[in-house]
């Protein structure tokens, strides 16, 4: 079996070398040292094999599993997700230059037709090939990953995975009622998991408060990916009170807790929202909520830049995405209130009135 070349560096124009005898060494690899995890996910299943037992534990209870495919069904994806020392490989290279050059990179890499991110520290290196139908993943030591991996697991894979089929991971909240929804949009601070938390609380429903799928191809549809809700200690404090936070384990690398759906009474998380309308949330601070219109511009401004530039590739494409969604959907500014339950009855009532 061919193993990647022990190389100290790498930069745009060199990172092809790595990717393809990545790429070559999966083919051959002895499998029996490694652990299969299945995920089916929305229109998408993926057969993941893992060096690092413990890491694919995290994804299979992180990741929103739908419904299971046939028996003896072939995945539509097969993922590698490698660390150098269990592999006994060379340690993965570092990036030459002091910043990643990602634009750089991407051309590079999309001359051969491959996608690919890297990350600084932790070292991770990540190619993904469509006609393959592949994705690998080296790091250099177990659990060597980026601290947001347990929130977004295989988020650069099921981003490319998606994209081909014209779907968007977005940088979004949801929440529903009987089957209809909202997108939650706006940068981090903005007010998103604050209002979902608020929601499900209520009795509202979700698709997630960090990351979803979209589908615009007819209706507008968001999917669940992750079983994570995220929010910080003094927004658990206000919408469940101050004895909630020991079901939640330790903060974040962003002083969150990381809300497993396994914490709370009940899953809030559905299969799918028919979405009616996109809505900025604002901390306002007012006696009671005040949903109003604002213009599809506005609501672009608060979606396109997280949804796109959190990802490792497809700016152009996430852009011109997130910009046919605000054409597609009414835009609304919701001035919330303190009260979670206020806050809920007035997205309830929102949606109640959205027609069918």
């Amino acid at each position: 079996m061919a193993v990647p070349e022990p190389t100290a560096f790498l930069s745009a124009d060199s990172q092809e070398s790595l990717a393809l005898s990545l790429l070559e060494a999966v083919t051959t690899l002895d499998r029996s040292r490694l652990h299969l995890r299945r995920f089916t996910l929305p229109g998408l299943v993926i057969d993941a094999w893992f060096s690092n037992v413990a890491y694919g534990d995290l994804c299979t209870r992180n990741l929103a599993h739908g419904r299971m495919p046939d028996i003896g069904s072939s995945a539509d994806l097969t993922l590698y997700l490698l660390d150098s020392d269990s592999m006994n490989w060379p340690q993965p290279p570092r990036w030459a230059e002091k910043l990643f050059d990602r634009k750089a990179a991407n051309s590079e890499l999309a001359r051969i037709g491959l996608k690919g991110a890297y990350q600084h520290d932790p070292r991770v290196w990540q190619f993904f090939s469509q006609s393959r139908r592949t994705g690998v993943q080296l790091v250099r030591r177990p659990g060597a990953h980026p601290p947001w991996e347990s929130g977004g697991t295989l988020r650069s894979f099921l981003h490319w995975a998606y994209a081909a089929q014209g779907r968007r991971l977005c940088h979004c909240a949801t929440l529903g009622v009987n089957g209809k929804g909202i997108v939650l949009v706006g940068a981090g601070g903005s007010g998103k998991s604050g209002t979902t938390l608020a929601g499900i609380a209520n009795g509202l429903e979700t698709t997630g408060d960090d990351y979803c799928l979209i589908d615009q191809s007819e209706t507008v549809t968001a999917y669940p990916l992750f079983r994570i809700l995220k929010q910080d200690a003094p927004g658990v404090i206000r919408v469940l009170g101050s004895s909630a936070t020991e079901r939640f384990g330790p903060l974040n690398w962003q002083d969150k807790y990381e809300i497993h759906e396994s914490a709370l009474p009940r899953s809030p998380f559905v299969a799918e929202l028919d979405i009616r309308a996109i809505v900025v949330p604002r901390i306002a601070h007012l006696a009671r909520t005040i949903i109003r219109p604002v213009s599809a511009g506005h609501a672009m401004r608060s979606f396109a830049p997280s949804s796109t530039f959190q990802l490792p590739d497809g700016e152009v494409e996430g852009i011109a995405f997130a910009g046919r969604l605000c054409r597609t959907l009414p835009c609304m500014e919701m001035l919330l209130s303190e009260e979670s339950s206020e806050i809920a009855a007035t997205l309830h009532n929102f949606l109640k009135h959205q027609r069918s």
